[in-house]
């Protein structure tokens, strides 16, 4: 008897993965689609602002450095940490930009057949990846450039 219902169990399981697995390559109504696009935009924006206001701020502290430094060899130690600070900024700017696209290309492949949203998302992520190999080719550059 045990042995059964244990089977109904592992069936019924495996019947709602299938089934929870068939529904995440649904294409979505055009309403659906621009909801989530416009969400992915927002949260995107965001996450980006809140980047470039980090970035900002760390500017802002390498500059008082620099002012502030002693002597010549304190603010030239000084501008090296911002130009390695401010790459790390950079980079991270570009990154949230990055992933801010690629989750709204994401979004939009949501719109396609199912036979074809695999594939858009492949390319989506490419392209993100892509992007954050360039924004750290960028940093290491500067960093190259500071001296590292």
């Amino acid at each position: 008897m045990k042995i059964i219902s244990a089977r109904i169990i592992v069936a019924a399981i495996g019947l709602g993965g299938v089934l929870a697995l068939s529904a995440c390559n649904r294409q979505e109504t055009p309403s659906e689609t621009r909801e989530d696009v416009a969400e992915a935009q927002r949260e995107g924006q965001q996450d980006v602002a809140e980047q470039a206001a980090d970035a900002a701020t760390v500017a802002a502290e390498n500059r008082e450095d620099i002012v502030n430094a002693d002597d010549a060899a304190e603010a030239r130690e000084a501008r090296s940490d911002a130009m390695k600070d401010n790459a790390d900024a950079s980079q991270d700017v570009a990154e949230a930009k990055a992933k801010a696209d690629y989750d709204v290309a994401k979004e939009k492949c949501e719109s396609l057949p199912s036979a074809q949203q695999g594939s858009c998302k492949d390319l989506a992520e490419a392209t993100y990846d892509a992007a954050k190999a360039r924004a750290a080719q960028m940093k290491d550059a500067a960093k190259d450039a500071a001296g590292r």
